[in-house]
């Protein structure tokens, strides 16, 4: 666990910050299919992608002998994209929890999506749903702490849907109580006492 954050510290002090979450993901096709295995961290300002490569060190001799942590010896960063450009979309499907990115355009400019969606299943087997929670609360958390991130998305932490708030008309209707009981609830009432 904490793979992102280790190799943060570990090779990339000079764009390190705290990580707020991170866990397995499994990159799927529309279909559910996997695509490709992930370790995703999220920090205030970045989404962080990292995954294995096996092949980083060829025949060389093993871990031990360079003395580094055997977590993220074959791990690294693929990918980093600010949060500015992304739009997040949590949501349920069956027993999958998944997250949806889009990736959208800068600041200043029209919303509009640029790609394709990546949709990412969470992982971590007895943990996913708990991963899905905390994922939630921190990318709502980001966008009410700071406003430059208000677009990243309009999920409430607390509903199993995303919601854009910007988007969402509310109405409410107000009945008025009823004046006095009616004849027939105040017999129906009465009924019951002749058991």
């Amino acid at each position: 666990m904490f793979r992102v954050q280790k190799v943060l510290l570990a090779e990339y002090e000079e764009i390190y910050e705290p990580v707020l979450v991170e866990n397995p993901f499994t990159l799927v096709d529309i279909r559910g299919v996997g695509v490709r295995q992930y370790h995703i961290g999220l920090t205030s300002n970045r989404l962080l992608f990292g995954c294995d490569n096996f092949s980083k060190y060829g025949d060389e001799p093993g871990f031990l002998d360079r003395g580094q942590d055997p977590e993220i010896e074959s791990f690294e960063l693929v990918s980093m994209l600010p949060l500015q450009l992304i739009r997040f979309h949590f949501f349920r499907k069956a027993a999958r929890c998944l997250m949806m990115l889009n990736i959208v355009q800068p600041l200043g400019e029209p919303l509009v999506i640029l790609e394709h969606p990546m949709i990412f299943e969470f992982g971590g087997h007895l943990f996913k749903q708990h991963f899905w929670h905390t994922w939630r609360e921190r990318v709502a958390t980001i966008r009410v702490m700071q406003p430059l991130y208000g677009q990243i998305t309009g999920a409430s932490p607390f509903s199993s849907t995303d919601v854009q708030l910007d988007e969402e008309t509310i109405s409410v209707q107000v009945h008025p109580p009823p004046k006095s009981p009616s004849f027939f609830s105040a017999c129906h009432a009465g009924a019951g006492d002749f058991g």
